[in-house]
């Protein structure tokens, strides 16, 4: 929950990524929330006032989660939100705003995520979908312990340079910092 709270406030990538983490986590313990407290809770060094509001945080999930019918796949409803919100920003940079440093950033991760792309299994997904599911992905590897090629770290090098200037550019937006250029390219 508190690291939840600090990404959401700081990372908007990071904090969807966390969250996808944290669904997973839930159905892995079958929406028990005894088994929550007992598997994640218990480990955090918090004082029982905080444990309470950690594991209100879980239960409060948990719900949703039931009630938005994503037992078994499928994120929250404000996750997807989230994720229309980053893919209209990514349009915009590339367009709208015309962000140079973005555009080259996308060039660098596009055949990286068109790879992505091809090994979806004929998912359609745009661009920021697939961003983030190659990141998710690695992140789920990562926390197994498995390896991760190097030509994988490398392609998600130039993914993750792209995210994480699309989350600097959504914070900005979110502050009312993002302007248009001055002089327009097109």
């Amino acid at each position: 929950m508190f690291i939840a709270q600090k990404y959401r406030e700081t990372n908007i990538v990071e904090y969807v990524l966390y969250m996808w983490h944290i669904e997973e986590l839930i159905r892995s313990l079958n929406f028990d929330v005894k088994l929550v407290e007992t598997q994640i809770i218990a480990s955090f060094e918090l004082n029982d006032e905080a444990k309470q509001q950690v594991r209100d945080w879980y239960a409060g999930l948990i719900n949703q989660m039931k009630q938005q019918g994503i037992q078994e796949k499928g994120h929250l409803a404000e996750l997807r939100e989230l994720m229309v919100e980053l893919t209209y920003l990514h349009q915009s940079l590339l367009t709208l705003y015309q962000d140079k440093k973005y555009q080259r950033l996308v060039g660098s991760a596009q055949p990286n995520i068109e790879a992505l792309k091809k090994k979806s299994m004929g998912q359609q997904q745009n661009d920021i979908e697939t961003a983030m599911n190659g990141l998710f992905g690695v992140l789920v590897l990562k926390l197994k312990k498995r390896d991760v090629s190097e030509a994988t770290q490398e392609a998600m090098k130039t993914i993750s340079a792209m995210m994480a200037h699309l989350a600097k550019q959504y914070h900005n937006m979110k502050e009312g910092k993002l302007n248009l250029p001055k002089v327009m390219g097109n």
